[in-house]
């Protein structure tokens, strides 16, 4: 029999079973809000131990990623096999037909597939570091000219002087 989790001091631990039933359906169905409805529990509970107990919000992680993993496995079958749709005539199910969901089966290629299937009318941003290197090696080659022109007064002079433009000098 496993121990209550505690919920800091002051305060009645939750029983063992509940917080075990929570992790066993957020593991089923990736959904913390059906998990804690399921388990009994209140959701700002949940929250406020994951926030303080790091073996609980470790437990948490590993049961969320199991339920994601199983709602995607779920729409990559979806995707593939379709859902079967009933057909009616006059109230009376006459028969059904395989139905496919292709926005589905986009979503899913373009989130597997990316370089084939993503979008090709949006230029791809530019990586991270790449990009903050050439905005750095831009930033530094504008610090040395500023430092530049307050080092050399001559050209300082010249440049005040196209600043001020034909009043220059003129009071």
């Amino acid at each position: 029999m496993s121990k209550p989790e505690s919920r800091g001091p002051g305060r009645a631990p939750l029983p063992a079973t509940r917080v075990n039933a929570f992790f066993h359906h957020l593991g089923r169905t990736g959904s913390v809000t059906v998990a804690a409805n399921r388990a009994q529990l209140r959701r700002s509970t949940l929250y406020q131990m994951r926030q303080d107990d790091d073996a609980f919000a470790e437990r948490w992680a590993r049961s969320l990623d199991l339920g994601v993993e199983r709602l995607q496995d779920n729409a990559m079958n979806r995707a593939l096999n379709g859902t079967e749709k009933p057909i009616y005539r006059n109230g009376q199910k006459v028969g059904s037909v395989q139905q496919f969901d292709n926005r589905l089966l986009q979503f899913l290629l373009k989130a597997h597939r990316p370089d084939l299937y993503g979008d090709r009318g949006h230029a791809a941003a530019p990586a991270l570091p790449f990009d903050l290197v050439k905005r750095m090696a831009a930033a530094e080659t504008r610090l040395a000219e500023r430092e530049k022109a307050k080092g050399a007064p001559a050209k300082k002079a010249a440049v005040d002087g196209k600043k001020g433009g034909k009043n220059h000098g003129q009071k």
